[in-house]
């Protein structure tokens, strides 16, 4: 009898950790493994037009590319960390910050402080080990923003806003390439009234913060590349 209760123990511990090690992993490929956990930063800007041609947004639209977020990221198919620490509240910002923030990251449905929180908390917890606060979450996000330089990206494409002409994507990645010096950098697109729209564009980050050719993964909701693309204006 005393022999089985040992071996009973015995089990019980070994099924304990066994189940310790899975849950680990678990929170590990999740983002709570630690907020090293990731290989790149995805930069996400966006174009207002376009993400407003099929959903309500505020009134006036930016006339600018602004940002959507700045995602740590695997470079295999697992999902990427969010939600790296299990409470997040965002200060409110103020000063310089905030005005540059207003303007460059806006919330394009209203509510810019409900929308700069969620960037954050979902994504930029998972990245203190390069940008340890939320300030500089922020200003390194709008740095690479001014980096990526759009104007010059489009000027050099022969790309405007403009919702009676396409354009080709060959065009769009000779421009990205020549500017940024990258490749492999991901489209996304929104049917509209039988129209591809691009509505916003992925760029993948070294942790040094500096721009890197994308790895082959798939990061996000892809355009078909072989049709060409409208870059709505702000008045369609």
């Amino acid at each position: 009898m005393a022999l089985s209760r040992l071996w009973q123990y015995v089990i019980a511990i070994l099924v304990f950790n066994i189940l310790s090690v899975i849950v680990w992993s678990l929170f590990s490929k999740s983002g709570f493994g630690g907020n090293e956990n990731y290989d790149y930063l995805l930069l996400a800007i966006q174009w207002a037009p376009g993400i407003c041609s099929q959903k309500q947004c505020y009134d006036p639209l930016p006339t600018r590319w602004t940002l959507h977020g700045l995602w740590p990221t695997f470079d295999d198919k697992r999902s990427s960390p969010e939600d790296c620490e299990s409470s997040c509240t965002l200060d409110p910002l103020s000063g310089h910050l905030k005005s540059e923030m207003e303007e460059k990251w806006p919330n394009l449905y209203g509510g810019d402080a409900s929308f700069w929180e969620h960037e954050y908390c979902k994504h930029g917890t998972c990245c203190t080990d390069i940008l340890s606060k939320p300030t500089d979450y922020f200003k390194a996000a709008l740095k690479l923003l001014d980096i990526a330089s759009m104007n010059n990206v489009l000027s050099a494409a022969g790309i405007s806003p403009n919702s009676g002409k396409s354009h080709s994507f060959l065009s769009m990645d000779n421009a990205v390439s020549e500017i940024l010096k990258v490749k492999n950098v991901k489209y996304v697109c929104a049917e509209v009234n039988g129209k591809q729209v691009l509505t916003e564009m992925r760029l993948c980050v070294h942790k040094s913060l500096s721009f890197m050719v994308c790895p082959s993964k798939d990061t996000g909701r892809t355009c078909d590349k072989s049709k060409h693309f409208y870059l709505l204006s702000d008045d369609s």
